[in-house]
């Protein structure tokens, strides 16, 4: 035990000596008048009996929390005039409080656009907290939400939360308490049939038809519940309910065709809580345990928290937005992963494609650095530079390595479902060697493409001007700037996290041009039928539809790698960018100019430790970024990335090759079709 808790245990009085300061807090409901004095003794009397415990595991705290309770629950049930008073403050308490406000509202996703509710949020932050009495949930929240109260009322007995509810209940609360559920129950209910029957969401389930949904019969269901709350109407309640819950569960299959919408996103996981809070709701009104309500309550809680919370609505956001970019990139990924060795050379094929055409970005950059223009015509230029060449590589269907794990994370993280099915990890740990060696054949294929590009044009300008690219004193420069022992480490994880960026914007791009349906605004365009015919017409639409991803990573990219140093300048940031490919091209320019005796010095070694480092950055920051960004949209558990980083592990010792180059004439372990 810690100091502090051994300290403070030795402080604690035996539960019987605190009868006092129980007898002063029953005296004290006796004198409570109005509303706000009932709110102020409640959270005495939880202060109170919460005031020993530490954490959720300090057993001993807990158990003189439970004591407590024991306690007021004895001497309230005395009849005593300060046990009565107890049972007159809760009951009115209990009327007091909008119940169905806390119950159609508590614990449910509700936004009003990410914007407006961050707004509200921050301004509540510093602002005076209103009345209670117009925000019962937030009441709730303020009294139930601490971690000492969370922790007691989680292991509260069952019979004291029985009699702990019968103190709430007289025959006035009790009247009061049944027809605000149930219209709570018919509020939740209409606003999930609005969202179940609404257009725009009907046209993307597999039923489209609004009379035979069972959100249109969702409401009835509800009525005929409430008008006889008995076991029968409850499984029928709950039969209405599944068959919601199974038609929304197709929300998301027709994302790859029709994009997919972060506000159809948040509707559906609004009204998956919402049905799941009319079945909790059902189960109280038939005769739930006081137990389980007061577990329900205290999940409720828990989950309102999270809801009002700043970091929780950034956090919310940021996963709807990151399923709606990783679903994109995980079918643009699917193409950069060489699964046969046929796959494997036509992967080289491109990827020295990629890296001859990268020559043009090396020596553009050091025409642009060598005329001394501004600094900000500088990056403006170096951004065309490097969009241009990256385009012209995606139009000649050649690929550029660094660019790739943006992609490929995601579609790696897409199968990572059901994994305690037999032979499911081993499929998944092919497909990561898989990816592993794509990605591999990409680097290599890019650098033994540069290099020797670089020398050749570097000797046909020898040959033509009589002299070298580079001054020998630019030469040194980049040796030197590419060094292992310089701060082109921290360069080049800034440029994984611009590569992972790019992935990003072409994953949105791609995305929102599918969403908005833009192919077929292209495709039925009057003037452009006009002009070049409806058939050349939709090729130009089907032409777009394919490019669109690739032409706005590369723009971007470009953008990002040529303009962002340029800013940071501004700001007195020294900056800058390392790109595996270009530094590999530079270098060798480099070395070209320095002669041939340069190999045996330690600034081209250090260098070429650096180039070794700055890949591995490159590669290793994207795609550990994408990776993350797409586990956290397809909500993959630690548990089971634990499992798979280990089966990979434990392939890498046994069949490192297989990472490297793929086995002979045998596909990758095919997985499940539902996984795909």
């Amino acid at each position: 035990m810690p100091l502090r808790d051994w300290l403070r245990w030795g402080r604690r009085r035996p539960v019987e000596e605190e009868a006092p300061e129980l007898d002063a807090l029953l005296a004290q409901a006796a004198r409570v008048g109005s509303y706000a004095d009932r709110v102020d003794w409640v959270r005495d009397a939880l202060r109170w009996i919460g005031q020993d415990v530490t954490d959720a595991q300090d057993e001993a705290g807990i158990a003189r929390a439970h004591a407590r309770v024991r306690f007021l629950l004895q001497l309230a049930a005395r009849g005593t005039p300060a046990g009565q008073a107890v049972r007159k403050l809760l009951a009115q308490l209990l009327m007091d409080i909008d119940i169905e406000q806390i119950v159609t509202n508590g614990g449910v996703p509700r936004r009003s656009g990410f914007v407006k509710e961050l707004y509200e949020r921050v301004l509540a932050t510093f602002l005076p907290k209103p009345d209670y009495r117009h925000d019962a949930t937030a009441l709730t929240v303020s009294l139930l939400s601490h971690r000492r109260t969370i922790a007691w009322i989680d292991l509260l007995p069952g019979e004291q939360a029985s009699q702990l509810a019968q103190l709430f209940v007289d025959e006035g609360s009790l009247e009061r308490l049944r027809p605000q559920i149930a219209s709570a129950m018919l509020t939740i209910a209409s606003e999930a049939q609005a969202v179940g029957l609404a257009h725009d969401v009907r046209r993307r389930l597999s039923n489209h038809s609004a009379l035979t949904s069972p959100f249109g019969q969702l409401v009835g269901a509800v009525e005929a519940f409430i008008a006889s709350a008995d076991a029968p109407r409850q499984a029928e309640l709950n039969a209405t309910l599944e068959q919601c819950e199974a038609l929304l569960g197709t929300l998301e299959s027709h994302f790859d065709e029709a994009g997919v919408s972060v506000d159809l996103v948040y509707r559906g996981e609004r009204t998956r809580a919402q049905l799941r809070k009319l079945r909790g709701l059902a189960q109280w009104l038939v005769g739930e345990e006081p137990l389980h309500i007061l577990r329900q309550l205290m999940n409720g809680v828990r989950r309102e928290v999270q809801l009002r919370g700043t970091a929780a609505l950034v956090s919310e956001n940021m996963r709807l937005l990151s399923r709606r970019i990783a679903e994109r990139n995980a079918e643009t990924g699917e193409h950069y992963i060489a699964t046969t060795r046929a796959q494997y050379r036509t992967m080289l094929g491109i990827s020295i494609g990629g890296g001859a055409l990268m020559t043009l970005a090396v020596y553009i950059k050091f025409g642009i650095t060598a005329a001394h223009l501004p600094l900000l015509w500088e990056g403006v230029l170096a951004s065309l530079n490097y969009a241009g060449v990256f385009v012209l590589v995606a139009l000649a269907h050649f690929t550029v390595a660094t660019k790739q794990p943006a992609v490929t994370a995601p579609a790696l993280a897409a199968r990572m479902h059901d994994l305690e099915k037999p032979g499911r990890i081993d499929a998944l740990v092919g497909e990561a060697a898989a990816l592993v060696r794509s990605q591999v054949a990409s680097v290599f294929g890019n650098l033994v493409a540069v290099a020797p590009c670089a020398l050749g044009v570097a000797a046909l300008w020898w040959l033509a001007a009589g002299q070298a690219p580079l001054s020998v004193e630019k030469a040194r420069s980049v040796l030197e700037s590419h060094s292992i022992l310089g701060p082109s480490f921290l360069f080049a994880a800034y440029t994984g996290v611009l590569l992972w960026l790019s992935g990003l914007l072409a994953g949105w791009a791609d995305n929102a041009f599918t969403l908005r349906r833009l192919d077929e605004a292209i495709a039925t365009n009057r003037r452009l039928v006009r002009r070049i015919g409806p058939e050349r017409a939709r090729a130009r639409a089907d032409w777009w539809k394919a490019n669109i991803a690739g032409l706005a990573g590369n723009v971007g990219l470009g953008v990002l790698l040529g303009l962002t140093p340029t800013l940071y300048l501004f700001a007195g940031v020294p900056l800058e960018v390392r790109h595996v490919t270009l530094s590999t091209g530079q270098i060798a320019v480099a070395a070209f100019t320095l002669g041939a005796g340069v190999v045996t010095t330690m600034p081209f070694w250090l260098a070429m430790a650096g180039l070794a480092l700055i890949g591995a950055l490159n590669v290793g920051v994207s795609f550990g970024l994408a990776l993350r960004l797409a586990m956290r949209a397809v909500d993959i558990s630690a548990v089971d990335r634990v499992h798979v980083y280990r089966a990979i592990r434990q392939r890498l010792l046994s069949r490192p090759l297989e990472f490297i180059w793929p086995p002979r004439d045998e596909p990758r372990p095919a997985l499940p079709e539902q996984a795909r």
